[in-house]
């Protein structure tokens, strides 16, 4: 029986070492990190995380892709006039450092969106609702911006002509000194 146990023993570490490496070979799924295609095709109804992930994505684009984007946005809202397209473009005309930017017109787009009864639940409207809180306020700091910048533009002006004034008092008093040596 001694020379039972020490064969067995030899037979389970030799089973173990052969099945051991045939654990590394199995791959673990790894869960997608972009779900959505950068950007997603026209007129594909979106979710609102799908269109989270589309400012999340535009934000990593060249400037001359982020306008091509603009384009096919605009030309596909047109065509369809879908919230999906409706907020793809209010996001798209958002962005600052564009040439499209305009705050106005995104909050216009998302003010004015439909609520017709849709084929499933969407969190879309509460997510145009959040933008449109969001736009408003950024509106509201670029009208003051531009009401301060004025203000600004003005006050250089008046300070200009009183620095005029004060050179020509600092005039008038040298020429006075001088007038008064012989």
């Amino acid at each position: 029986m001694k020379y039972k146990t020490p064969l067995f023993t030899i037979l389970n570490v030799i089973a173990i070492a052969a099945l051991l490496p045939a654990c590394s070979v199995l791959t673990t799924p790894r869960p997608a990190t972009n779900l959505v295609p950068c950007p997603p095709p026209p007129a594909l109804a979106l979710s609102a995380d799908q269109v989270l992930r589309y400012y999340t994505c535009l934000g990593t684009l060249p400037p001359a892709d982020v306008a091509s984007e603009y384009h096919a946005a605009s030309l596909s809202f047109s065509e369809t006039g879908s919230n999906s397209d409706r907020l793809k473009l209010a996001i798209l005309l958002s962005l600052p450092d564009t040439g499209f930017h305009s705050t106005a017109a995104a909050l216009d787009l998302v003010k004015n969106m439909p609520a017709g009864p849709e084929p499933v639940p969407s969190t879309l409207p509460d997510l145009a609702l959040l933008l449109s809180m969001l736009l408003a306020g950024q509106q509201h700091a670029d009208d003051s911006i531009s009401e301060l910048t004025k203000a600004l533009s003005d006050e250089k002006v008046h300070s200009d002509f009183l620095q005029k004034k004060i050179d020509a008092v600092k005039d008038l008093e040298i020429n006075l000194i001088h007038r008064d040596q012989p």
